[in-house]
């Protein structure tokens, strides 16, 4: 009896240390996690003044952050983030449409605590295809990740120069390029914040789009900005089927074919591109408003002009044979 008692007690034993072995790990584990999630629950919100900080670029750039001049933007973002590469090229676009204003953008690799060689070589062939021009900071033991209280990724900060936190937006959802690129211009001073009342009366006066049809026709506008004619009709047509109410992205297709005048051969183009990509409903519509132009660049005008050329001399050659 008594020997059967100790291994009773023996195994108990056993089993507590296990017990407690385990609630240690999981203590452990938890605060690791949390660590790498922005090290507590509090948050960095507009209104904190955080440490200037001084870093070195992976080229080896010394960078203060926030600049001492200006506005800065700090990305935080990952390889294995796969809505960090849509920031980051939101990010180098916004670089150089703004790049006469006071504004310094900074990315800032989160990838984990410890890094090894060859996640070491992964980042930098990640950062020659995808950012080449943006300034990166390899961020070493999360540090500027915790300080930041960054809970998702990628994360973006605008900091003036005092180290004051004036914006913070996390994640990347489909409405992001807007957001962001609406409170940049908010924060340089190029636009005036709308009040409530602002925003109800011109929610009252304008035509909401449906099913982010407002997105992909803002899409359109900036490619046909940057010289892609053909992406951007492929982006007011996806407009155009998530809200055929909305009445911008036609007004804008007019824009673009009627871009050297309109005739009835720009407009038989017109109609004949709607129906073709199912907008057979739009086709009535030409004309019910103005076009709107959109300033393309110039070697989109000399390619419409030498399709032009092509098209009447291709006719010529018809009608003399």
């Amino acid at each position: 009896m008594v020997r059967g008692s100790s291994r009773s007690h023996a195994f108990s034993d056993i089993l507590m240390r296990l017990v407690s072995l385990v609630l240690f790990l999981s203590l452990v584990w938890s605060g690791s996690v949390q660590a790498m999630h922005g090290g507590s629950d509090r948050e960095v919100e507009a209104g904190d003044v955080l440490p200037l900080l001084s870093r070195k670029t992976v080229e080896g750039t010394a960078v203060m952050i926030p600049s001492k001049e200006g506005i800065t933007v700090l990305v935080f973002w990952a390889t294995w983030s796969p809505r960090s590469k849509q920031a980051l090229e939101l990010w180098d676009k916004f670089r150089e449409e703004y790049r006469d204003q006071p504004l310094t953008i900074i990315t800032v690799n989160a990838e984990r605590e410890a890094l090894f060689d060859e996640e070491l070589r992964a980042i930098d062939s990640y950062i020659k295809e995808n950012i080449p021009d943006l300034p990166v900071i390899l961020d070493e033991g999360l540090e500027m990740f915790n300080t930041y209280a960054v809970k998702a990724v990628p994360t973006v900060f605008f900091l003036e120069s005092s180290g004051k936190v004036l914006f913070r937006y996390p994640s990347f959802p489909s409405s992001a390029a807007l957001d962001l690129q609406d409170e940049m211009e908010i924060t340089l001073g190029l636009k005036q914040r709308k009040t409530e009342q602002e925003k109800d009366a011109r929610g009252k006066l304008e035509y909401q789009p449906e099913n982010n049809a407002l997105l992909y026709y803002n899409l359109g506008v900036q490619l046909y900005k940057k010289g892609f004619r053909e992406k951007a009709l492929e982006r007011m047509v996806i407009a155009l089927q998530r809200d055929p109410n909305y009445r911008d992205p036609l007004r804008a297709m007019e824009g673009i074919f009627f871009q050297e005048g309109r005739t009835p051969g720009t407009e038989a183009e017109l109609r004949d591109f709607l129906t073709e990509n199912g907008l057979d409903g739009q086709v009535d519509r030409i004309g019910e408003g103005d076009p709107i132009l959109i300033e393309a660049p110039k070697r989109i005008k000399a390619m419409e002009r030498l399709r032009q050329l092509m098209e009447k001399k291709d006719s010529a050659g018809g009608a003399s044979q």
